[in-house]
Protein backbone atom coordinates (compact mmCIF):
# COMPACT_ATOMS: atom_id res chain seq x y z
CA UNK A 1 0.00 0.00 0.00
CA UNK A 2 2.92 2.36 0.70
CA UNK A 3 4.18 1.97 -2.88
CA UNK A 4 0.70 2.41 -4.36
CA UNK A 5 0.24 5.58 -2.34
CA UNK A 6 3.12 7.08 -4.33
CA UNK A 7 1.51 6.70 -7.79
CA UNK A 8 1.92 10.09 -9.46
CA UNK A 9 4.98 11.09 -7.39
CA UNK A 10 7.66 12.62 -9.64
CA UNK A 11 10.62 10.53 -10.75
CA UNK A 12 13.91 11.96 -9.46
CA UNK A 13 17.22 10.20 -10.13
CA UNK A 14 18.61 9.12 -6.76
CA UNK A 15 15.35 10.16 -5.09
CA UNK A 16 14.42 8.47 -1.84
CA UNK A 17 12.02 11.01 -0.30
CA UNK A 18 8.38 10.80 -1.43
CA UNK A 19 7.96 14.52 -0.74
CA UNK A 20 10.71 15.39 -3.23
CA UNK A 21 10.60 12.47 -5.68
CA UNK A 22 11.66 8.85 -6.02
CA UNK A 23 13.66 6.66 -8.33
CA UNK A 24 12.83 2.97 -8.77
CA UNK A 25 14.93 1.60 -5.94
CA UNK A 26 14.03 4.52 -3.69
CA UNK A 27 10.38 3.58 -4.13
CA UNK A 28 10.93 -0.08 -3.28
CA UNK A 29 13.12 0.81 -0.30
CA UNK A 30 10.47 3.28 0.94
CA UNK A 31 7.69 0.69 0.63
CA UNK A 32 9.66 -1.95 2.50
CA UNK A 33 10.66 0.54 5.20
CA UNK A 34 6.99 1.40 5.72
CA UNK A 35 6.44 -2.33 6.39
CA UNK A 36 9.34 -2.40 8.85
CA UNK A 37 11.75 -4.21 6.49
CA UNK A 38 15.17 -2.75 5.69
CA UNK A 39 16.50 -3.45 2.19
CA UNK A 40 19.52 -2.12 0.25
CA UNK A 41 19.20 1.20 -1.59
CA UNK A 42 20.34 0.27 -5.14
CA UNK A 43 18.33 -2.03 -7.45
CA UNK A 44 21.22 -4.40 -8.21
CA UNK A 45 21.93 -4.74 -4.48
CA UNK A 46 18.23 -5.28 -3.81
CA UNK A 47 18.24 -8.13 -6.35
CA UNK A 48 21.42 -9.69 -4.95
CA UNK A 49 20.12 -9.64 -1.36
CA UNK A 50 16.54 -10.76 -2.07
CA UNK A 51 15.46 -14.38 -1.82
CA UNK A 52 14.79 -15.50 -5.43
CA UNK A 53 11.20 -16.33 -6.32
CA UNK A 54 10.95 -19.49 -8.42
CA UNK A 55 7.26 -19.04 -9.18
CA UNK A 56 5.31 -16.27 -10.83
CA UNK A 57 5.80 -13.10 -8.78
CA UNK A 58 3.10 -12.41 -6.22
CA UNK A 59 1.98 -9.18 -4.53
CA UNK A 60 4.86 -7.77 -2.47
CA UNK A 61 7.58 -9.39 -4.59
CA UNK A 62 10.19 -7.24 -6.28
CA UNK A 63 10.60 -7.61 -10.05
CA UNK A 64 13.92 -6.84 -11.72
CA UNK A 65 14.71 -5.72 -15.25
CA UNK A 66 17.72 -4.86 -17.39
CA UNK A 67 16.75 -1.75 -19.35
CA UNK A 68 20.09 -0.86 -20.92
CA UNK A 69 23.70 -2.00 -21.21
CA UNK A 70 24.42 -1.04 -17.61
CA UNK A 71 20.96 0.09 -16.48
CA UNK A 72 18.74 -1.88 -14.15
CA UNK A 73 15.21 -1.29 -12.91
CA UNK A 74 13.06 -2.59 -10.05
CA UNK A 75 9.35 -2.54 -9.30
CA UNK A 76 6.99 -3.96 -6.69
CA UNK A 77 4.17 -6.34 -7.62
CA UNK A 78 0.72 -5.18 -6.52
CA UNK A 79 -1.21 -8.16 -7.91
CA UNK A 80 -0.40 -11.12 -10.19
CA UNK A 81 -0.14 -8.89 -13.28
CA UNK A 82 0.77 -5.31 -12.34
CA UNK A 83 3.73 -3.70 -10.65
CA UNK A 84 4.32 -0.20 -9.34
CA UNK A 85 7.58 1.54 -10.26
CA UNK A 86 9.21 4.92 -10.70
CA UNK A 87 9.30 5.30 -14.47
CA UNK A 88 12.07 7.30 -16.11
CA UNK A 89 10.15 7.52 -19.38
CA UNK A 90 6.91 8.81 -17.81
CA UNK A 91 8.80 10.81 -15.11
CA UNK A 92 6.52 9.59 -12.33
CA UNK A 93 5.57 6.61 -10.18
CA UNK A 94 3.05 4.50 -12.09
CA UNK A 95 1.56 1.06 -12.61
CA UNK A 96 2.63 -1.18 -15.48
CA UNK A 97 1.80 -4.67 -16.68
CA UNK A 98 4.42 -7.39 -16.33
CA UNK A 99 3.11 -8.96 -19.54
CA UNK A 100 3.69 -5.82 -21.66
CA UNK A 101 6.24 -6.58 -24.40
CA UNK A 102 8.70 -3.95 -23.15
CA UNK A 103 8.87 -5.39 -19.64
CA UNK A 104 8.55 -9.06 -20.64
CA UNK A 105 11.65 -8.80 -22.86
CA UNK A 106 13.73 -7.11 -20.14
CA UNK A 107 12.61 -9.23 -17.19
CA UNK A 108 15.45 -10.71 -15.09
CA UNK A 109 13.42 -12.35 -12.32
CA UNK A 110 11.76 -11.71 -9.00
CA UNK A 111 12.78 -11.74 -5.37
CA UNK A 112 11.29 -11.20 -1.96
CA UNK A 113 12.22 -9.95 1.49
CA UNK A 114 8.92 -11.07 3.03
Amino acid sequence: MAALSQVGTPYVYGGSDPGEGLDCSGLTQFAHSAAGVNIPRVSTEQQAAARPVGRSPAPGDLVFFKTGPSQYHVGLMVDRERFVHASTSKRRVRLSSLSADYWRHRYLGAGTYL
